[in-house]
């Protein structure tokens, strides 16, 4: 099966540094992406890089967990990360770019769903799903961070 990939980015009147420092905080992730049922730090580090997560995820009442360890950390630009286990192999990030208006929020994620005719299957109709609920999210956060 292909890598499929998810890109969106939302315009947000306000700093890089204070998005920046709104995503640094893992509680947040509930408050804005639903679906999310646990984004739990694996041990006492919580940001930067090397910061782990265990993570699970209900599409389609099926529930998907995964480990998901920080590998870029470059305040007020970039945060992103990989799984380090889980069904569906990932990697992803945000950035954050300063324009007029305030700062580009982009959200990129791209995946590897299960290798098998049946994991093709599920990953076509999760992935409809998945980009729905990842681009309300980005919409939430901009009503956040503006209000």
């Amino acid at each position: 099966m292909a890598r499929l990939e998810f890109a969106a980015s939302v315009i947000v009147k306000t700093t890089p540094e204070r998005a920046f420092d709104y995503f640094a905080d893992y509680r947040h992730v509930g408050q804005v992406l639903e679906g999310v049922s646990r984004w739990t730090p694996i041990g006492a580090t919580t940001q930067g890089v090397g910061a782990r997560y265990s993570v699970e995820m209900a599409v389609l009442a099926f529930p998907l967990r995964n480990t998901l360890r920080l590998d870029r950390w470059r305040r007020p630009y970039e945060i992103g990360w990989a799984s380090e286990s889980g069904l569906i192999k990932q990697e992803g990030g945000f950035t954050f770019t300063e324009v007029p208006k305030g700062v580009r929020i982009g959200l990129r994620i791209a995946y590897e769903p299960p290798a098998s005719v049946i994991g093709a299957a599920v990953a076509h109709r999760l992935d409809g799903m998945v980009r729905r609920r990842l681009e309300l999210a980005l919409e939430r956060i901009r009503e956040t961070l503006e209000a």
